[in-house]
């Protein structure tokens, strides 16, 4: 696999994280918060002709579902389960409610997965309910979340599963998630984006909606809920150009996956 891809995903979500850190959200705040931040990344997006995979939850995407729609037209639609929150208790029929809801909606077949929180859930599932990949791996040491350092960083077949590892950096396997994109400077994450790209070919990136909204008045940690808004939304798009300037092509999970099945090159395949 000679190119470079970047994969540019989004957990598209009920707004919740705030409940975390024990403030009570409104229904309808969790809802408007993701809504305006889709709003303002889908502009982005169309701004560059880039298209994204969005990890959508059946609960957000039932509620919403004109917003998912329009979404879907240009973007790819994954599953992100039935519920975000912590609080209720997953089923792993969840999993195949959910894809049930985004299929409804989109008219489009649902192959792509990511659990809540990168959560460790029963993989072997997800092959015989028609998806293609999962993408759930942080192959990182987070205190407290998850130690993954054992998990591959490149692309591995497993279960009859395409797994699309978050990217995280060679050799320290530092990991480029939304937190380090939104708490370093815009030139550091890119030279670590950068470097990435080289050795593995590829880079696998998330982040939230809700981020992309203004969200300064919610009680959470500083480094959780700043910058965001338009100055979070700005920052992406310097990030959009620095890689663009690497020659790197834009894609949705399921074209990056038909990428390796062409090139035959994941290990794995047969």
């Amino acid at each position: 696999m000679s190119k470079n891809f970047v994969m540019l995903t989004f957990d598209l979500e009920e707004f919740d994280i705030a409940e975390e850190y024990g403030q009570k959200v409104s229904h309808t705040d969790q809802m408007n918060v993701t809504k305006i931040g889709t709003e303002r990344l889908m502009a982005l997006l169309n701004k560059y002709n880039l298209r994204a995979t969005f990890f959508t939850t059946g609960n957000y995407a039932r509620l919403n579902p004109e917003l998912i729609k329009t979404i879907s037209l240009k973007h790819e639609i994954a599953s992100h389960a039935l519920y975000h929150s912590s609080f209720h208790q997953f089923k792993e029929t969840d999993i195949l409610e959910s894809k049930s809801i985004l299929e409804n909606i989109t008219g489009e077949k649902v192959t792509g997965f990511r659990m809540p929180r990168l959560r460790p859930f029963n993989y072997k599932v997800l092959a015989g309910w028609g998806f293609v990949y999962d993408s759930s791996i942080n192959p990182t040491y987070i205190p407290g979340r998850y130690n993954l350092l054992h998990k591959s960083p490149l692309p591995y077949l497993e279960n009859g599963l395409l797994e699309l590892p978050c990217s995280t950096t060679p050799v320290l396997r530092f990991p480029l998630f939304w937190l380090a994109f939104k708490n370093l400077p815009i030139s550091l994450y890119t030279a670590l984006c950068r470097r990435t790209l080289r050795k593995r070919k590829n880079l696998m990136l998330y982040f939230h909606p809700w981020e992309f909204a203004e969200i300064g008045a919610f009680k959470m940690p500083r480094y959780v809920k700043s910058p965001d808004g338009k100055i979070l939304a700005d920052k992406l798009d310097k990030l959009i150009q620095n890689l663009k300037k690497l020659d790197a092509e834009f894609v949705t999970c399921q074209e990056f996956c038909k990428s390796l099945e062409n090139a035959d090159q994941t290990p794995g395949f047969n």
